[in-house]
């Protein structure tokens, strides 16, 4: 059984967030981002782990360039030595292994819950319950526990996780798929498939273990991190040769490690304008707001998500749908089940000389 003084949280806030422009850029990514809650995304998920573990137990780690704007947010709430900042952006396979490299010099016997800090979950009590359950399982049981949640619609911006045979605790994993197209998501959720939720809890052990046999490069880098933690330069020598898969591709879905426990909580990873609005407040007409400052008048028009500048109206006439997003220097139209592909559009605008600095300008 996992106890609060060798349960440790993890939160990956690396993120640069391009489904959420233009009110989402690399300098001010979704989890500084205050939606649905006067508090960033980030500091939700510190104030829900904080529930769970002491401060001393909880680590953030981030690129360096998000240094200042963390520091800034939480500097009185944790440690400096619990904020650890990747001298490079190598995804999450890589950030995970950085972390147990310093969680194992404290406790080797820990367990670890790792978490995205861009999550909303409401539910605080019924989510601490779940990760409590998970790291307990996590111990009892060795397993690399994963919390799904029950999908909506067939989603392809997220992982799907099917489910094979349930205990009276939890549910191996029989095939862990990382965001399908709509026909085999559909297909997935037909035969009782969660979506990933992104949190893992487990022990150093068992994860250094599935590491070392899946993925033996990683392994490497790990025991590379051991002898570099205190130094910079040599880290960031590490970080330049290091891969760059997700967790999802590293582990979960080649693990036979893997089990889920479903999701008690509300849970949404507002990583889309689509999920956003359903999570709003709305008006008589089915309309939501972001910024609560948004003025915006409306004519024979339904369900739209609407942000606007100060100073500025918004009007809608016969639409319906539709995200509209405004701000001072980036304006998006776009119906409401679209809103995933706003990803492919900050692609094209990168690659663009004229257009990449309305999401890559620092």
């Amino acid at each position: 059984m996992a106890t609060t003084s060798n349960h440790f949280i993890v939160i990956l806030c690396g993120g640069t967030g391009p489904r959420l422009w233009p009110l989402s850029r690399a300098n001010q990514p979704k989890q500084f981002l205050r939606i649905l809650n006067p508090k960033t995304l980030l500091e939700q998920t510190f104030y829900r782990s904080k529930k769970i573990v002491p401060s001393k137990n909880i680590f953030i780690v981030s690129n360096q360039r998000y240094q200042e704007k963390i520091e800034k947010l939480l500097n009185k709430q944790l440690p400096p030595e619990n904020f650890i900042y990747e001298p490079g952006k190598k995804n999450t396979a890589t950030a995970i292994l950085l972390a147990i490299s310093y969680i194992q010099k404290i406790n080797p016997q820990a367990v670890i819950t790792t978490t995205p800090s861009d999550h909303f979950i409401p539910k605080i009590i019924s989510f601490k319950k779940t990760i409590l359950r998970a790291a307990a399982l996590a111990c009892g049981h060795h397993q690399i526990l994963t919390i799904g949640i029950k999908p909506t619609f067939p989603n392809t911006s997220y992982g799907y996780i099917v489910p094979q045979i349930k205990n009276q605790n939890f549910s191996h994993v029989s095939l862990f798929t990382e965001k399908p197209d709509k026909e085999t998501a559909q297909n997935l959720i037909k035969k009782g498939a969660f979506w990933n939720s992104g949190i893992y809890t487990f022990t150093i052990n068992d994860m250094l273990s599935e590491f070392e046999k899946l993925q033996p490069e990683y392994f490497t880098l790990y025991q590379q991190f051991l002898t570099a933690i205190s130094n910079p330069k040599k880290l960031s020598s590490i970080y330049d040769k290091s891969p760059e898969l997700p967790i999802d591709r590293a582990i979960s879905e080649k693990s036979d490690k893997m089990s889920v426990i479903p999701a008690k909580f509300d849970w949404s990873d507002v990583g889309e304008w689509r999920a956003i609005k359903a999570k709003s407040p709305q008006d008589k007409d089915g309309h939501s707001i972001i910024d609560q400052q948004t003025e915006y008048l409306s004519y024979n028009s339904k369900n739209c998500l609407i942000n606007g500048t100060k100073g500025k109206i918004v009007t809608l006439v016969g639409v319906e749908n539709l995200a509209v997003i405004d701000t001072p220097d980036g304006l998006l139209v776009c119906p409401l089940d679209q809103s995933h592909h706003v990803r492919d559009l900050v692609g094209l605008m990168v690659k663009n000389k004229k257009y990449k600095n309305y999401f890559l300008k620092n």
